[in-house]
């Protein structure tokens, strides 16, 4: 009987142990690697997404004509998470983990639309888009474009990609919802059948003059544009979010363009005026958002081709393949540097600033930057097949200062990027090595 006792008391000692482990917390939960990449020509569109909702969409034109003034096609790509190159200033806390968009350093003919989602529990309203410029080193707050609270999404857009992440700032961080102090936004009800894009012009009068301390206030340049249909097609009406002031915003259409020819880019050559005195709410899963301040076309104007003033100067677009890898660091006032990429294969091959086409005529660097100052870039892609064998590439100092830096590789639909630094220590990394 005793023995029987013992039994039973062992086996209920195991179920319990084994129930209290299983419904044990299992601690935070860690971001699962996510990538994706995208290949769009100049007279072209198209989106990607991560399972996450982690997206990058663009319209027809965005994409720069390349140096010979012909239709051009860039690899767009989404990796996530990625380490945040410094700390958020202002006490600013990210939610969730950054991301990174590319390419980087390069400026596009049209803003890029993209979203990041945000938590469950988490009143977007209280919520910012930063991104980090690697030029002055620092992370600013750019404007929301769209809020969907049925998908957790917050969509934003931008003329240069790069690493960007949702945050909030100490006097937001409550997440109540009887704060008076959060952004509203301008409703602008275009024409149909044209793309349009708000972009702010000035800033004045801030509601809550704190706000103006923020990092990347005022916003000047920073855009809001309508985005796509799912099935295509321009979409309607455009939204831009700001902090609760008075503006002056350029009104930018554009049409969806041919197969052959880049759409027209028109600016209306008076800025609109406005107001923003009253928060966007978002009053359930559906909502579309509520407290819209309604923006006009000033009468006085006409709409003239051009892109508004504080654009940054469309790149030139350079190569992409099957086999891509871009190299780009930042020339500055503080560091100057020369740096090169390296693309060693099977039969000897090597190529370099030396040698910008392999002797099989299959890769090309078709991109070699010296010392000017802005973000810098190399680049090197495939042409056609590649052959078989193993690959390694190297990213080398040549000369300057110390510097960091980032190379994207994208190989056969799969997309890295890698960071480093180089000083007279460390004057070569490999940043990459596989076989084709």
């Amino acid at each position: 009987m005793q023995r029987l006792f013992s039994i039973i008391t062992i086996i209920l000692l195991f179920f319990f142990v084994a129930c209290d482990k299983e419904d044990s917390p299992s601690g935070p939960e860690v971001p699962q690697p996510e990538s994706t990449v995208m290949t769009v020509s100049s007279t072209a569109g198209g989106t990607t997404s991560t399972n996450s909702g982690i997206s990058i969409s663009v319209i027809a034109g965005t994409v720069p004509e390349n140096s010979q003034g012909e239709s051009a096609s860039v690899t767009f790509s989404i990796e996530s998470p990625v380490e945040a190159p410094a700390a958020l200033p202002s006490g600013g806390q990210f939610i969730g983990s950054p991301a990174k968009f590319g390419p980087e350093g390069f400026n596009f003919r049209w803003p890029v639309k993209m979203s990041l989602p945000y938590p469950e529990d988490v009143n977007p309203s209280a919520v910012y888009v930063v991104y980090y410029d690697a030029l002055n080193e620092e992370w600013l707050m750019i404007p929301k474009a769209e809020v969907d609270a049925s998908a957790r999404l917050i969509y934003f857009d931008a003329l240069n990609l790069g690493i960007y992440s949702l945050a909030t700032f100490p006097a937001s961080a409550k997440f109540t919802d009887d704060r008076t102090d959060y952004d509203g936004g301008f409703e602008y009800q275009g024409s149909p059948g044209y793309y349009y894009t708000l972009t702010v012009a000035s800033v004045s009068n801030y509601k809550y003059p704190y706000q103006m301390t923020w990092p990347g206030n005022p916003p000047i340049g920073h855009t809001g544009s309508s985005g796509s249909y799912p099935a295509g097609g321009p979409r309607q009406p455009t939204h831009i979010i700001l902090v609760q002031a008075t503006y002056q915003i350029w009104i930018t259409r554009t049409t969806p363009g041919t197969m052959s020819t880049l759409p027209r880019i028109e600016t209306y050559t008076v800025p609109a005026s406005g107001t923003i005195s009253r928060q966007v709410t978002w009053t359930g899963p559906l909502s579309n958002g509520d407290g819209w301040t309604s923006l006009q076309l000033p009468g006085g104007g006409e709409w003239v081709e051009g892109r508004p003033n504080g654009w940054p100067v469309p790149t030139v677009t350079y190569g992409t393949g099957d086999f891509q890898a871009t190299l780009t660091w930042v020339n500055n006032s503080s560091h100057t540097t020369d740096v090169d990429l390296h693309l060693y294969g099977p039969n000897g091959m090597h190529v370099y600033y030396g040698a910008k086409t392999s002797a099989d005529g299959s890769l090309q660097l078709d991109r070699d930057w010296r010392s000017a100052q802005g973000t810098a870039t190399e680049n090197i892609y495939s042409l056609g097949a590649m052959p078989t064998g193993a690959y390694e590439i190297k990213v080398v100092l040549f000369s300057g200062d110390a510097t960091s830096f980032n190379c994207r590789v994208i190989n056969a639909g799969t997309v890295n990027t890698v960071n480093g630094s180089l000083n007279s220590n460390t004057t070569s990394i490999t940043v990459a090595q596989f076989t084709r």
